[in-house]
């Protein structure tokens, strides 16, 4: 019996397979949504520039999706410097499907050693999550087009559904205005 890796979500260094990727990053994606959705919108009557601040906040999570996809080429047997694929347009489209389709190296590798086979668990929550990603993106776009035009119109004079005179609410006025 050959030995493996124990699996840690928040480890720098080894390895992870197709299902953990997939389900690590499902939800450091998830997370990272519903943290920029909130501060945005928690911050926006304080000021756009605050809230751009708050931006700022998510490089820690974007630098765990980078970790991820690191660990994820090490198990292929490749640097974690191919992921700088994923900064190209276009080629990023393949760069992103490329550790979610290739097979990681069977045995030990430069990297360290495989990771251990997946659970039943594991395999639902894999299929799930992104199901359920995917299932809930009509909401999540019907709310950022309602989310933008409230912004727009806190920017630009223009009337907005269900307001009398096109008059943003106050709490959106820019200070500048």
């Amino acid at each position: 019996m050959q030995a493996r890796c124990t699996p840690r979500l928040l480890a720098l260094h080894g390895r992870i397979g197709r299902v953990r990727y997939l389900l690590y990053v499902s939800l450091l994606t998830s997370l990272l949504i519903a943290a920029t959705m909130l501060m945005v919108a928690a911050l926006m009557p304080i000021g756009a520039p605050v809230s751009t601040l708050a931006l700022l906040m998510l490089i820690p999570l974007l630098g765990m999706l980078c970790v991820m996809t690191r660990r994820r080429l090490n198990d292929l047997g490749h640097s974690g410097w191919w992921s700088v694929l994923g900064l190209i347009p276009f080629v990023n489209l393949v760069a992103g499907l490329w550790p979610l389709l290739e097979a990681g190296n069977p045995g030990e590798n430069a990297y360290g050693l495989p990771p251990p086979s997946n659970g039943w668990q594991l395999v639902l929550a894999a299929c799930v999550i992104p199901l359920a990603m995917l299932l809930s993106l009509p909401t999540f776009m019907k709310m950022q087009y309602r989310w933008s035009t409230i912004v727009a119109a806190a920017y630009f004079p223009m009337a907005l559904p269900g307001m009398q005179n096109g008059a943003p609410p106050p709490h959106l006025t820019p200070i500048w205005r």
